[in-house]
């Protein structure tokens, strides 16, 4: 990958980030229980758009790339016609079947008939994305990654300034409903549909941008180009093209989602009723503040792999090796020490997510280390996928999934661990996952590492913090609000984790030499002349 792709992709994560916290600021409109009846539409729409055309910007983008650079314009027509085309199609049928489904699933799978008209409402920004996302394919293939970079920001923004105002408008119209049937979840049901709304305007405006940017990219060409190559695509050439690439992706993404809907549809099906407002504490409280950071560290994995499958590319073995060591080392420090300052002060960060829920506080003291497997699983998979093993990391990932219903089943029949099932049964199948290919992934590069220095030494320095952070927090707790202990607490402890990690040379320089993000560290060690300065 290229320095901009690269740039690109990790803001992309980042972006996937700030869609976590704009939940949590929908969910102060909708409330814990109009949070359960709003995810509804969500899942549901993120197993079908998964499908439906997620994958293919990156996708298209590189079709057209090889072309123009072998110049091969009319095969570039052909790309943009056929990808429109069989987009076109896709964003159809599964606008269709969100459509046409939407009661069936909402009433029947979920168990939650009040999440039916958001799921209609939702259900046209399938078609819609997947026409952002063809036209951000045709920007990045004029190699213009400035509008996919503004999208990325652009949308959450565009759905919180419509969606304060539709889901005011909504509350209100939901409020006279339940006056009028004395039915007091009419008026989540209002408020979310007035989200819903908001998201489905917000992608119109997004298309608009996305045109506009690609006819501007088109028109800052220095001049015409002419045809060097007479070469055509079919369409039967496209498609294979395209499905080859996307498939697999497509696939592994699903399965990092598949848990989290098969458990939702499981436990609204036992709760009934009550399913939305405790499903919906669970997920503001715990698992979207671990996804919030699981998706950080995303953005920090991201130059990893890049970078190691460059080294390997050009048959520098050994330097491929310490920078897939350097990647471990620093997902892992940045998920011990963001995990453990959770299990050190829940209350707070609960309160500070929107739930008060003493209930939960077992549950992110043992689930918080979720986001450090999840977070090196994904740095593993990737990295696998860069070297072409899509079948085995999907392969993995099907199995681990298996593993999850199995063991969510088991403790499903323990009445008294609710979601507590949930979150063990997560906490092991990704650790389970982390573990076995991680394994792979250091077997296929032939990476020896030093296990002292990068996993043991970062994770007793965490959890000896943490220990600090709590004694700190049930001292403060009392005289401080949330947000300042999080603040003094938590970013004291990060602090002093990195400097103390920095003092005792726990980074190599030559770790430091080839990692992404070493010469940040090197510049702090420098200026405590930790460190030799590297020729």
């Amino acid at each position: 990958m290229k320095q901009f792709e690269v740039k690109r992709k990790q803001i992309e994560y980042l972006s996937k980030a700030l869609e976590v916290i704009l939940f949590l600021a929908i969910e102060r409109k909708l409330g814990l229980e109009g949070s359960g009846f709003f995810l509804v539409p969500l899942m549901l729409f993120a197993m079908i758009w998964n499908f439906a055309g997620e994958q293919l910007p990156d996708v298209l983008a590189k079709l057209i790339r090889v072309r123009k650079a072998k110049g091969q314009l009319k095969s570039i027509k052909n790309i943009r016609l056929f990808s429109l085309i069989c987009q076109v199609a896709m964003g159809v049928v599964g606008t269709l079947l969100m459509l046409s489904l939407g009661t069936f699933l909402g009433e029947n799978v979920y168990g939650c008939p009040y999440a039916s008209l958001m799921i209609w409402i939702l259900s046209p920004v399938i078609f819609l994305r997947g026409m952002s996302y063809l036209l951000q394919g045709y920007c990045q293939g004029e190699g213009s990654e400035l509008p996919t970079v503004v999208t990325c920001l652009l949308r959450p923004v565009a759905i919180y300034l419509l969606g304060t105002v539709l889901g005011s408008l909504g509350g209100d119209y939901g409020q006279k409903v339940t006056g009028l049937l004395k039915q007091e979840h009419y008026t989540a049901m209002y408020v979310g549909a007035g989200w819903c709304a908001a998201i489905t305007i917000a992608e119109l405006v997004i298309i608009l941008f996305l045109f506009f940017s690609f006819l501007g990219a088109k028109k800052l060409r220095a001049k015409p180009e002419q045809e060097m190559v007479k070469a055509s695509v079919s369409f039967r050439s496209y498609v294979s093209a395209a499905s080859k690439n996307m498939a697999f992706r497509a696939i592994v993404s699903f399965t990092e989602l598949f848990p989290v809907c098969i458990g939702m549809i499981i436990y609204y099906h036992r709760e009934g009723e009550t399913a939305p407002l405790t499903y919906g504490t669970f997920f503001v409280g715990y698992f979207a503040t671990c996804l919030l950071i699981y998706r950080l560290l995303n953005s920090v994995a991201v130059p990893f792999w890049s970078k190691i499958g460059s080294y390997f590319k050009r048959d520098e073995l050994r330097l491929g090796r310490v920078c897939f060591q350097g990647g471990i080392h620093m997902i892992l420090g940045l998920g011990m020490i963001l995990a453990v300052s959770i299990a050190a002060m829940p209350a707070q960060v609960g309160a500070l997510a929107g739930f008060t829920s003493p209930n939960l506080t077992k549950l992110v003291f043992q689930g918080s280390l979720w986001l450090v497997f999840a977070g090196l699983g994904f740095y593993f998979s990737r990295t696998l996928m860069r070297f072409g093993k899509n079948l085995l990391v999907a392969g993995i990932s099907i199995l681990t999934d298996i593993l999850f219903v199995m063991v969510f089943m088991i403790l499903w029949n323990d009445e008294k661990m609710a979601l507590l099932s949930m979150m063990y049964a997560l906490l092991i199948s990704e650790a389970i996952h982390c573990f076995l290919i991680g394994a792979i992934a250091t077997q296929m590069l032939g990476c020896r590492l030093n296990w002292f220095r990068t996993v043991l030494l970062p994770i007793g320095l965490a959890v000896a913090i943490g220990i600090l952070q709590a004694l700190c927090v049930k001292f403060m707790g009392e005289h401080l609000e949330s947000i300042f202990v999080v603040i003094i607490v938590g970013g004291a402890g990060f602090i002093a984790y990195w400097c103390i990690l920095i003092l005792l040379r726990n980074f190599s320089e030559e770790e430091l030499s080839v990692s992404p993000f070493g010469k940040s560290i090197k510049v702090f060690g420098d200026m405590m002349g930790i460190y030799e300065k590297l020729e």
